[in-house]
């Protein structure tokens, strides 16, 4: 097994790399402040816990799973937080109407063996969205079907996922930032076709609320 000079391991998906687990930590603890306000959850018990598991599924969720995917297919991959970006959550998020939620993201190195490949793209850009999906899948029916006293704490975990599924497969490339929606549409539009419409459709039950 090759150590590399981050501290981590080549091809040990669940295995840190040096201040990676810190980043993690800090993350998480802020982005579940910034949403507990937000939601206004923060004083309530079950709203916390429903708000952090939000954010540990939408969020850290979300970007844990390309880096596992990244390092699984051999490159150097590690979540590091913007503490910028957490600082803005937590500001935005007194508004009590909006959040900017830009608590950091996974940085991918180069392939450790062999070479870097477009269907590596397409399943590390995937895999983000792809959890968003699945985590949806699994609360929506949950929201509609609990008692009306802790439904809601299901459905601010379906919607969290839901939107950012919906998202990030946006098929949009700004200077700094593209989104995993326009990496997946680069390399084959057909998937990303089927992915984002069922993004879509997975994001409709959310506006239930609203009608």
């Amino acid at each position: 097994m090759r150590r590399n000079y981050w501290g981590g391991y080549y091809g040990v998906p669940f295995r840190p790399y040096r201040h990676e687990l810190r980043d993690i930590l800090i993350a998480l603890v802020a982005m579940t402040i910034a949403f507990a306000l937000l939601f206004n959850t923060l004083l309530s018990v079950g709203g916390l816990v429903a708000t952090f598991i939000a954010v540990l599924t939408g969020f850290l969720g979300h970007e844990l799973m390309h880096r596992q995917v990244a390092r699984r297919l051999g490159y150097i991959a590690y979540f590091r937080a913007w503490f910028i970006g957490l600082l803005l959550a937590l500001v935005t998020a007194l508004t009590r109407v909006f959040i900017i939620a830009t608590p950091g993201a996974t940085v991918i190195g180069p392939k450790v063996w062999g070479y870097a490949s477009r269907s590596d793209e397409l399943k590390i850009a995937l895999a983000g969205p792809a959890t968003n999906i699945v985590f949806a899948l699994v609360f929506l029916p949950l929201w509609l079907l609990l008692p009306p006293s802790i439904s809601y704490y299901a459905y601010l975990i379906y919607a969290t996922n839901a939107w950012l599924g919906f998202f990030n497969m946006l098929p949009l490339a700004l200077p700094g930032i593209m989104l995993d929606g326009f990496r997946v549409f680069r390399t084959n539009m057909r998937i990303w076709v089927v992915v984002f419409l069922v993004s879509v459709a997975i994001l409709i039950p959310e506006f239930i609320p609203f009608l």
